[in-house]
C-alpha cells in the first residue's frame, strides 16, 4: 500500500512538472522583456529556456542547405571590403556611390542595417556635407518607381511599470511609419514600451524621405537570438515596423497589417498569411537554411565593378538588398540557435523571407494540442505498459516512443511550422519510467536484501536471484508442499574425538562440512542446519524447484566423490591425521514427500527448517543405512521422481522404528551412463536374489547373494575389514528363515528393530 503511494505519488509529481512546464513557458517571452537584467524572470523561464534549446537542436535537423530566398541579397560589409575601403565607419560619401551602384543594377529595395546617427563633419570648406550627397543618392534611387530606401533606428526601450525612469519623447518623422493596425477594443494593446534613448538618422538624410523602420533587438534570458521584435508598440496604441516587416511591404507594395483581439492576441496579417505575435510583438524565427540560402554580394565588388558586372547584376536586380556588417571584427555578431556568430542583419532577412513565402509557425494553440496529446497519451500509455512489470518491455516502449516522436517532430511538424513543448512531453513519459525504474530497483534492492537477511546462510546467491526473479515472495510462515529431505553423517564420528584434538576436530570438520556445502548449494539446495558432524538439508524450498529429487541424488553422489578427493587429501598429507580419517565415511537417507517449512523458533531467535513424517523417515534411512553397509539409502518415494536418471539398486521393504507402514528403500549405486559395469552387474545379480527370497527359495536365494557378493567386495576396495553388506545381510536373512520359516501371510516386509 505505501509503495503503491510512493509509485503514483512520484508519477503525479513528474506529470505536474511537465504540465507546469508547458504552462510556464506560455508566459516567458512577456516575462523576459518585462525585466531585462533577468533579476526575477530567470527562474521561472528557466523551462521555456530547455524547451527552446531542445527544439533548437531538433530544428536543426530540419534545415536545408539547398533551400534558396531569391529575392533577398545580402551586400556585405566584409573583411575585404573594410580592407578596400578603409577603417570603419565609412564616409558617407561611400554610401553615396554604392546607393548609385545599387541603382545601376537594378535593386528594388536597399535596407540598412547600418545607424547613422551622427552627422559626418570631415567634408572640405565650401562643399556640400557628405551627408548630403548620402541623402541625394537615396533620393535617386527612390525616383525610379517601386524602389525604396530603408533606413534603421534603434530604441532602447522600459518597461512602462519604470515610472521613476525619464524617456525619450519620440521624433515626429517616425509617426509617419507606423503599422496600420486594428484593435477589437481600444484598451487592449500589446505591451507598452517607453523609449530611454533612439539612436536616429541625422536629419540631412531624412530630407530625402527614405523609409524609417527599428532595428531593436534582445535576445532570450540564455543570450540566443529566436525572436524578431516584429512591432513595438511606443505608447497611445502607436506600432512601429521592424526592418524586416517594412521590407517586405516596400518590396510587395502590400500592407502587413497589425491585428489585435480582445484577448491581446496579435497576428501580422499579409495577404499570404498570419504571423503570431506574443505580447510584447515579438515574432518567433523560422530559420529555413543558413546564410548560404540568401544571395552574397561584398561591397569590395560591387564598388570594383563600376555597374558593369553581369553577375552582381543577376544577383541584384529586382530584388530587396539588406546591407549589414558580416565582418569577424563587427559588434553585430549574434549567437542564435543555427550559429553562434551569426551576423544580425540575417535575423532581420530571415523576417522578410518568412513574410514573402509565407513561413510562419502555426497558431500556438495548434502546437499545444500536438503537445497536450503527446504528453496525454504517452504518459497513459507508460503506465499502462508498466502494469505487466515487464522491465525489457518498458525500455522498448520508451525508446521506440521517444524516437518516433522526435521522428514525427523533425520530418513532420517542425517543417509544417508547429512548435511543440516536446521536451516536457517526453519528460513525463521518460520521467515515469524512470521514476518506476528507479523504485523497482530500490523494492527489489530491499527484497533481495531481505531474501539474503533470511536465507543467505542456507541457500545459494544464484537461488536467490532465482526466488527474486520468479517474483513469488517465500512463505515464511510456514509453507506445505512436496520435497526432499536430504540427512547425512559421518559414520562412527564419536571414535574421531578420541584421537584428534579439539582444534584438530574442528579444522577437520570446517574442511568436510565446506567441501560438502558448497556441493548442496551448487545444487539449489537448501541448508537447515549443522548437527556436529551432521548435515540436515532439503530440496523445494523456500524455491520451487521441479527436479528436487533428482537434484538431491546428483548432490548425494557428488558428496561421496568429494569426501574420495579429500580421504586421498588426507592420506598425502601423512601422519598429519590419524587412519581413522584416511577411512572416513558419510552416510545418506534421502526421502521426499509433503513436509512444511518456515521460519520456526521464538521472538528472540528464528531459524528456517522443516519438519514432518517425511522428515523423519529421511533421518531413519540415513540410520538404516549402516545396518545394510551401505553409504546411500532412498526411498521408493523418492525413487518415483527421478525419471530413471540414476541406478538404483532395490535394497529392501522395510518398517523404520518408530513407523507403521513399510517403505522400500533403495541403494544409490550412480547416474544413467556414467556408473561402472561391476557395479551394473551387482545391480542385476542382487535383484534375482531379491527375487529368490521374496518367493521363499532359500536355498537358490542364497546361491544367488553369493555371486553379489563377490561385486559386493569390489565396490569398496579401500575399507579393510568391512563388516557387512546387503548380499551378507541377506544371506543371514536366508538362513534365519531356513530354520524358523516366516508365517503364511509374510509380505516380504522387514522391521527394523534399532536405528
Amino acid at each position: 500500500m505505501v509503495t503503491k503511494l510512493i509509485r503514483w505519488t512520484g508519477i503525479s509529481l513528474i506529470v505536474l512538472l511537465a504540465v507546469s512546464g508547458i504552462g510556464v513557458q506560455q508566459f516567458e517571452n512577456y516575462l523576459n522583456l518585462m525585466d531585462r537584467e533577468g533579476n526575477w524572470t530567470g527562474l521561472i523561464s528557466t523551462p521555456g529556456s530547455i524547451e527552446q534549446k531542445f527544439y533548437d537542436t531538433r530544428m536543426m535537423q530540419t534545415l536545408d542547405e539547398n533551400v534558396k530566398d531569391d529575392k533577398t541579397v545580402l551586400l556585405s560589409i566584409d573583411e575585404q571590403s573594410l580592407k578596400s575601403v578603409g577603417r570603419w565607419p565609412w564616409s558617407r560619401m561611400v554610401w553615396y556611390e554604392v546607393i548609385n551602384q545599387l541603382k545601376s543594377y537594378g535593386a528594388k529595395v536597399i535596407a540598412f542595417d547600418v545607424i547613422f546617427s551622427e552627422p559626418e563633419l570631415s567634408r572640405k570648406e565650401g562643399q556640400p556635407s557628405p551627408d548630403l550627397y548620402m541623402a541625394q543618392a537615396i533620393a535617386d534611387f527612390q525616383a525610379v518607381p517601386g524602389n525604396k530606401v530603408i533606413i534603421p533606428y534603434y530604441l532602447t526601450t522600459l518597461a512602462k511599470s519604470d515610472d521613476d525612469i525619464s524617456y525619450k519623447e519620440l521624433p515626429g518623422e517616425l509617426y509617419n511609419f507606423v503599422l496600420n493596425t486594428k484593435q477589437a477594443k481600444q484598451d487592449v494593446n500589446l505591451t507598452e514600451w517607453r523609449v530611454a534613448k533612439t539612436m536616429f538618422p541625422v536629419p540631412d538624410i531624412l530630407k530625402a524621405e527614405p523609409g524609417l523602420a527599428h532595428i531593436t533587438a534582445y535576445p532570450d534570458p540564455d543570450g540566443v537570438f529566436r525572436t524578431n521584435l516584429v512591432s513595438v508598440n511606443v505608447g497611445d496604441g502607436i506600432y512601429m515596423p521592424s526592418i524586416g516587416v517594412s521590407a517586405f511591404q516596400y518590396f510587395t507594395g502590400e500592407s502587413a497589417d497589425l491585428e489585435i483581439d480582445s484577448n491581446g492576441a496579435a497576428i501580422i496579417k499579409t495577404k499570404k498569411g498570419v504571423m503570431e505575435l506574443g505580447i510584447t510583438g515579438a515574432s518567433g524565427i523560422r530559420w529555413a537554411g543558413s546564410q548560404k540560402s540568401y544571395g552574397y554580394v561584398s561591397i569590395k565588388d560591387l564598388l570594383a565593378s563600376d555597374g558593369k558586372d553581369p553577375k552582381i547584376k543577376e544577383a541584384l536586380e529586382g530584388k530587396i538588398v539588406f546591407i549589414g556588417s558580416t565582418a569577424t571584427g563587427a559588434h553585430d555578431l549574434r549567437h542564435t540557435p543555427i550559429d553562434a556568430a551569426l551576423p544580425g542583419v540575417y535575423t532581420h532577412m530571415s523576417v522578410t523571407s518568412m513574410l514573402l513565402q509565407n513561413r510562419f509557425f502555426k497558431p500556438e494553440e495548434k502546437s499545444l494540442y500536438f503537445s497536450w496529446m503527446i504528453l496525454i497519451v504517452g504518459t497513459l500509455l507508460m503506465i499502462a505498459i508498466q502494469m505487466f512489470e515487464n522491465a525489457i518491455a518498458d525500455a522498448i516502449y520508451v525508446g521506440v516512443f521517444g524516437t518516433s516522436i522526435i521522428y514525427w517532430d523533425i520530418y513532420h511538424l517542425i517543417p509544417q511550422g508547429y512548435k511543440l513543448s516536446l521536451f516536457f512531453c517526453l519528460l513525463a513519459v521518460v520521467g515515469t519510467y524512470s521514476w518506476n525504474t528507479l523504485l523497482n530497483y530500490y523494492i527489489g534492492a530491499k527484497d533481495k536484501a531481505f531474501l539474503k537477511n533470511a536465507f543467505g546462510n542456507y541457500i545459494s546467491p544464484e537461488l536467490i536471484d532465482q526466488m527474486y526473479e520468479s517474483g513469488e515472495p517465500p512463505k515464511l510462515g510456514g509453507d506445505c508442499g512436496i520435497i526432499t529431505a536430504y540427512f547425512t553423517d559421518i559414520q562412527g564420528f564419536s571414535s574421531f574425538s578420541e584421537k584428534l584434538s579439539a582444534t584438530e576436530l574442528v579444522e577437520l570438520l570446517n574442511e568436510y562440512l565446506s567441501a560438502m556445502t558448497d556441493i548442496l548449494l551448487e545444487e539449489g539446495g537448501t541448508l537447515d542446519k549443522y548437527e556436529g558432524d551432521a548435515i540436515i538439508a532439503f530440496f523445494g524450498a523456500p524455491m520451487p524447484l521441479e527436479d528436487h529429487a533428482v537434484r538431491s541424488c546428483r548432490v548425494a553422489l557428488g558428496m561421496q566423490n568429494a569426501l574420495l578427493d579429500l580421504r586421498k587429501k588426507w592420506v598425502a598429507e601423512g601422519d598429519k591425521w590419524p587412519k581413522i580419517v584416511h577411512d572416513m565415511r558419510m552416510r545418506i537417507g534421502i526421502n521426499s514427500g509433503e513436509i512444511v517449512t518456515g521460519n520456526m523458533g521464538s521472538a528472540v531467535r528464528m531459524n528456517y527448517t522443516m519438519m514432518g513424517d517425511s522428515v523423519n523417515l529421511a533421518a531413519r534411512l540415513e540410520e538404516a543405512a549402516k545396518q545394510y553397509g551401505i553409504f546411500t539409502q532412498v526411498s521408493m518415494f523418492t525413487k518415483d521422481m527421478l525419471e530413471d536418471k540414476f541406478v538404483m539398486r532395490e535394497l529392501d521393504t522395510m518398517r523404520v522404528v518408530g513407523k507403521k507402514e513399510p517403505v522400500t528403500t533403495y541403494d544409490l549405486l550412480g547416474e544413467v551412463g556414467k556408473t561402472e559395469e561391476d557395479l551394473l552387474t551387482l545391480q542385476n545379480l542382487f535383484h534375482e536374489a531379491l527375487d529368490l527370497y521374496k518367493n521363499q527359495k532359500w536355498d537358490e536365494a542364497i546361491e544367488g547373494f553369493n555371486k553379489s557378493l563377490e561385486y559386493e567386495n569390489k565396490r569398496f576396495p579401500d575399507l579393510e575389514g568391512k563388516k557387512t553388506n546387503p548380499s551378507l545381510v541377506y544371506i543371514d536373512r536366508c538362513n534365519q528363515f531356513k530354520e524358523n520359516p516366516p508365517p503364511e501371510e509374510w509380505d516380504g516386509v522387514f522391521t527394523l528393530t534399532a536405528k
